[in-house]
């Protein structure tokens, strides 16, 4: 964020302590969606499962709602509405893939709130989608939660598991 800081001038370094409140810790994912959240491995796609899109988990959610997991900017939103990518303002690429396999129901079902280049904290709205029309076209609604740089970032703590809720720390990476 140095380089917006810097942009800005010192009113961006005011807001600062406010977009970092207590409850954020640095290269923490926090979760997106209420549901039950899963190891990656068990993810029901080997794409997913086997890591080759990043480390993090999948989530079986109760709602339709997609919350954004950090404080970042969106790097992309794909035109179906099923999955946004995400820059975390400490260095994090995430993907936020919704259900597997839902890129061919062509955007039925889902909702985008937010545009790329959007600057978002951690909770604001960022996907509507409708979980029964998901099961109803024959996809699973399984959603993953991805750092795809993971890599260059460090070690990923162990993921909170079960019944998670939206903005309650789901793993982070030392």
């Amino acid at each position: 964020m140095g380089f917006f800081s810097n942009l800005f001038g010192g009113k961006a370094k005011e807001e600062a302590p406010a977009a970092k409140a207590p409850a954020s810790k640095t290269k923490t994912v926090y979760c997106p969606v209420a549901g039950t959240s899963i190891p990656l491995a068990e993810v029901e796609d080997p794409v997913f499962s086997q890591g080759m899109m990043g480390e993090g988990v999948g989530i079986r959610p109760s709602e339709g709602k997609l919350y954004a997991p950090a404080d970042g900017t969106i790097a992309a939103v794909f035109p179906t509405g099923h999955a946004v990518g995400m820059q975390t303002e400490d260095g994090m690429e995430l993907l936020l893939h919704i259900g597997i396999d839902t890129v061919e129901m062509k955007g039925e079902g889902f909702k985008a709130m937010v545009e790329q280049g959007a600057k978002v904290k951690k909770g604001d709205l960022l996907v509507e989608f409708d979980c029964a029309a998901i099961e109803a076209a024959g996809f699973k609604t399984t959603t993953m939660v991805l750092v795809s740089n993971a890599a260059m970032i460090g070690k990923m703590s162990e993921p909170k598991l079960g019944q998670v809720k939206p903005s309650e720390e789901l793993f982070s990476f030392q």
